[in-house]
């Protein structure tokens, strides 16, 4: 059977040559790797924080979470967080080239990742079907084959990555002020055009009530397009998703259609339909933006609900509403969010843990008991919830223990996404509301050309390439969008520049491994 594989735009991080030189996560001296013995139940594992608060306070193995969650597996857990997203990477990356490691990794790609480049070729993971097969067969039986034969975490029959799943197809909604769409008069919006009527009637009117009518916008957009990628698809072509077109696999980020939603964030930028800042806000004053009553709508995930946009959290404002809603029809289609191979990240064990049979009893015991599935929903019995006499579960969000929830969901929970599942759903007041806001995210889903591909060689040394921070089409796009560049010259030129500096070898790449992957002659 075929694998499926998310494309990632990789940020290539060179940092290999000096990384002998740089201290690994800013401590003055790196300990060596001490594997566990074959008597030990010591497990050490290296992961992101996930910006979770939680984890990035981290306290060490005292840890409340981190004692019940040893009790309860009969491991010695010990875990290290390195930073989230781009700090990752470059943290990761260090770690990798100075062998500095654990006995259990997260990372993106157990195959190709950028934060490890080469670590197959050179033995530095464990090739894991013998191992799966004696020791985890409840991960085998619970992760779908389709997932077992991504690129991502095989190659040629052999497995080198357990996925952690992300929980649901997508995430991703619009979330929007349900009370100014009441307070206006006005339906929740399906099409693009109805959105149009939503910025125009908020620009118009003082919807936050505080004297001040220029203060709110519509759309609020933060930093690199992120969480705010929206008005691209609807347009015929999205920055992440690859097409195949005129015999090629191409990026939609260099496709004609980008114009006519280049064109359209220049109205909404002209218009001020989006918050003028949008280019350099970052992304904790993008929340306090909008919990400030700056924002009629923006783009999140679902399980941030809670954590982000609860009513109560927003400041200086009384019986705030929040909908989610699916993503906008556009002239030529709509979609949030390229369907993906619900991988969320991938855990590797490096060859130089001495028992990596140990690393996956833990993971198969994290996957098949009952006290781990419990344990990753509601916490630790007596701080996070109470048991009735009959068995239900009281589950209190008001508990201030309550606020590091997310941290047993989510950070240290190696299974999945663990903020939207079943047993998290059946104790949540929001319950409701978060189901139509999973509904809306799978309805927004677009099908992409590229949903199998592997990251490209051809990428890894050109991060410039991609759409998100520091690269060529973000460039052009402030350009663009802020008027300092005529839009068909400009984006002409973004183009001939993709190309040039390595786009057409990424072109050629991807098109073999498709036409390879689909069969085509």
């Amino acid at each position: 059977m075929k694998g499926k594989a998310k494309h990632r735009v990789a940020l290539a991080i060179m940092l290999l040559l000096s990384a002998s030189l740089l201290p690994a996560c800013g401590r003055t001296s790196i300990a060596p790797f001490q594997s566990p013995s074959a008597e030990s139940n010591e497990i050490s594992i290296l992961l992101s924080h996930n910006n979770g608060p939680y984890a990035m306070k981290y306290k060490g193995d005292d840890d409340v979470y981190t004692r019940e969650l040893s009790r309860l597996s009969g491991f010695n857990l010990h875990f290290d967080f390195l930073g989230h997203s781009t700090d990752f990477i470059q943290q990761l990356t260090v770690r990798f080239a100075t062998k500095d490691l654990a006995d259990l990794v997260e990372t993106d790609d157990a195959l190709n990742s950028s934060m490890h480049p080469g670590a197959v070729e050179q033995g530095l993971l464990y090739r894991l079907n013998d191992l799966l097969d004696q020791y985890g067969p409840e991960i085998k039986s619970h992760i779908p084959q389709a997932v077992w034969d991504s690129p991502r975490i095989s190659r040629d029959g052999n497995i080198y990555g357990i996925p952690a799943l992300t929980g649901a197809p997508s995430i991703r909604v619009v979330y929007i002020r349900q009370d100014w769409l009441d307070k206006l008069g006005m339906p929740q919006p399906k099409t693009v055009d109805d959105y149009l009527a939503f910025f125009e009637a908020v620009k118009e009117r003082d919807m936050n009530g505080d004297g001040d009518p220029n203060d709110e916008y519509g759309f609020y957009v933060r930093e690199n397009l992120e969480y705010s990628d929206l008005f691209f698809k609807e347009f015929g072509a999205h920055p992440t998703e690859w097409m195949y077109r005129n015999g090629k696999l191409q990026p939609g980020l260099i496709q004609p259609e980008m114009k006519d939603s280049l064109r359209f964030w220049k109205m909404l930028y002209d218009k001020g339909y989006v918050n003028p800042n949008l280019f350099t806000t970052k992304s904790s004053d993008w929340r306090k933006g909008i919990k400030q009553g700056k924002a009629g709508m923006w783009l999140h995930d679902v399980p941030n609900y809670q954590q982000d946009w609860a009513p109560e959290l927003f400041t200086n404002e009384k019986n705030v509403k929040i909908s989610m809603l699916e993503g906008p029809q556009g002239p030529k289609g709509k979609g949030l969010k390229a369907e993906d191979d619900r991988i969320k990240d991938v855990w590797v064990i490096p060859t130089l843990n001495q028992h990596p049979e140990k690393v996956i009893q833990y993971l198969n015991w994290a996957w098949s008991s009952p006290e781990a599935e419990k344990f990753f929903a509601y916490g630790v019995n007596g701080r996070n919830y109470t048991v009735d006499n009959d068995g239900k579960v009281r589950f209190d969000a008001s508990n201030p223990a309550n606020a590091e929830i997310g941290h047993v969901r989510l950070s240290i929970n190696p299974r999945e996404e663990g903020r939207l599942t079943p047993l998290v759903l059946a104790i949540d007041p929001n319950a409701e509301l978060l189901k139509k806001g999973l509904q809306a995210a799978q309805n927004s889903i677009f099908q992409t050309d590229g949903l199998y591909k592997p990251n490209l060689q051809a990428l890894k040394t050109h991060p410039e390439l991609g759409s998100g921070a520091g690269t060529l089409f973000l460039d052009m796009f402030a350009k663009i969008v802020t008027g300092r560049a005529d839009l068909d010259e400009c984006f002409e030129q973004f183009v001939k520049d993709w190309n040039s500096r390595g786009g057409e070898a990424a072109i050629r790449e991807a098109t073999k491994w498709y036409k390879a992957f689909h069969d085509i002659e």
